[in-house]
C-alpha cells in the first residue's frame, strides 16, 4: 500500500511549482509583447525574415544546438541573439540582423 504522506507531498510540490510557472508568466513585460507582435508584423509585410529562416544561417555558420533565441526591436532595428552551445561546451552569442540575416556580432562566453 502507498504512503499518503508521499502522495500528499508531491500533489503540494506539483501546486507549488505550478503556481510558480503562473508568477512567472504573469511577470512578462508588456514591451515583450509589444517587440513580439511587432515582429509577427514585419515577417508578414516582409521587412525581416521568418526566424526560421535566420535559425538555418545560424544553423550553417555555428554548428551545434541553439539554446537562447531572443529577439530585441532597438531604433527601429530588428535582431535577434542567438546563443550556441557547441559540442566543445562553448557558448557562442550571435546578433544577427533580421531583415538582411547578416551577422553583427559573436562572442564566445
Amino acid at each position: 500500500m502507498r504512503h499518503p504522506v508521499p502522495v500528499l507531498l508531491s500533489v503540494i510540490l506539483a501546486l507549488a511549482l505550478g503556481g510558480m510557472q503562473a508568477l512567472a508568466d504573469g511577470d512578462r513585460d508588456s514591451d515583450d509583447d509589444d517587440t513580439l507582435n511587432a515582429i509577427h508584423r514585419a515577417v508578414e509585410a516582409g521587412e525581416i525574415k521568418p526566424l526560421s529562416d535566420l535559425k538555418a544561417i545560424v544553423s550553417r555558420r555555428f554548428p551545434g544546438d541553439i539554446v537562447r533565441i531572443e529577439p530585441h526591436l532597438k531604433h527601429g532595428s530588428f535582431t535577434y541573439e542567438f546563443k550556441v552551445l557547441q559540442s566543445d561546451g562553448r557558448l557562442v552569442e550571435i546578433d544577427m540582423d533580421a531583415a538582411t540575416g547578416r551577422v553583427l556580432k559573436t562572442e564566445n562566453e
